[in-house]
């Protein structure tokens, strides 16, 4: 029997990386290969929510792969963000849709890395390119995962390509994708029994700058001002993360999904590059972005720059 193919997304796993290491197992196996989906951290109350809803199981939960392991990735590409032991592992396919990180292979693999709003947009296309039947519970995690990195469409990281998949996912899923997904949404922008510390760890990601590793959590909420509230809180716990990793900077994005705008907290070291690469003078450690919502598109690459 062939060993099993564990499918991973990141650490700090959202709705996408979750959802897509469920359907990349599953297509997988249609294929006649063994595998089966894991996660590297604990899901949120939004992919909870997309899960519940429709009948499926969160991934076990693995901290550490083995040296040699098969492996599949998805939703990431860079070693900071993956499960310990992937570096070890025996990496066979890759499934992103972010920018090229420092993820290297000893033997060619399959790589799919494409500029779409969410991986579950690629996915749709690998069922349709190998003419896989696509059952209901698989729709419906495609339709959460596109729904969630886009922000119901409001993301300027989606394209035409993850609205049609969600509408004809929809039809399979047998869902309204606005009400659905506003629900979702929703479910996931309730922050209320969070600490302040847990706040500032959401969905942390770590980046290689040109000076040194810093951070980007974020936050998206349907009201930022009780976030705000918490500011001087949220900043000083964002410093002990920052000097706890030894990283150049931190940073916590609270972002409005009804305003479209995102409020960019940071830590001090680097308020001044911080201003100049997005050009808008901070106050209280904190930038104001109307129109920015992507952290993958509209803040990691300014400070990619800046850093």
């Amino acid at each position: 029997m062939a060993e099993m193919i564990l499918v991973s997304g990141h650490k700090s796993p959202d709705t996408d990386t979750i959802c897509s290491a469920l359907v990349c197992a599953h297509w997988l196996r249609a294929q006649g290969k063994e595998a089966k989906a894991i996660r590297a951290g604990e899901i949120n109350k939004e992919t909870a929510f997309a899960l519940d809803y429709f009948g499926s199981e969160a991934p076990e939960l693995v901290t550490r792969v083995e040296a040699g392991q098969p492996m599949y990735l998805v939703d990431h590409n860079e070693s900071k963000q993956a499960v310990d032991g992937m570096t070890d592992a025996d990496v066979q396919g890759l499934i992103d849709h972010h920018r090229l990180g420092d993820f290297t292979t000893d033997q060619p693999i399959l790589i799919r890395i494409e500029p779409v709003g969410c991986t579950g947009t690629i996915l749709y296309s690998l069922y349709q390119q190998c003419g896989i039947e696509i059952p209901r519970q698989m729709a419906g995690l495609m339709l959460s995962a596109i729904i969630s990195d886009t922000l119901l469409f409001r993301s300027p990281t989606c394209t035409e390509r993850d609205r049609k998949a969600v509408q004809e996912l929809a039809q399979i899923a047998d869902v309204d994708y606005e009400k659905y997904g506003m629900d979702m949404l929703k479910a996931g922008a309730d922050l209320s029994d969070k600490t302040a510390a847990e706040l500032v760890l959401t969905d942390k990601k770590e980046f290689d700058g040109k000076k040194g590793t810093f951070s980007i959590a974020q936050l998206s909420v349907m009201d930022t001002q009780p976030i705000l509230a918490q500011r001087d809180e949220l900043l000083r716990l964002l410093e002990e993360d920052r000097a706890a990793h030894n990283y150049e900077a931190s940073f916590l994005m609270v972002t409005d999904i009804l305003e479209e705008s995102t409020d960019l907290l940071y830590t001090s070291q680097v308020e001044t590059a911080i201003e100049a690469a997005f050009q808008v003078k901070g106050n209280a450690q904190t930038l104001h972005l109307p129109g920015v919502m992507s952290r993958k598109k509209q803040v990691a690459p300014p400070l990619l720059g800046a850093l």
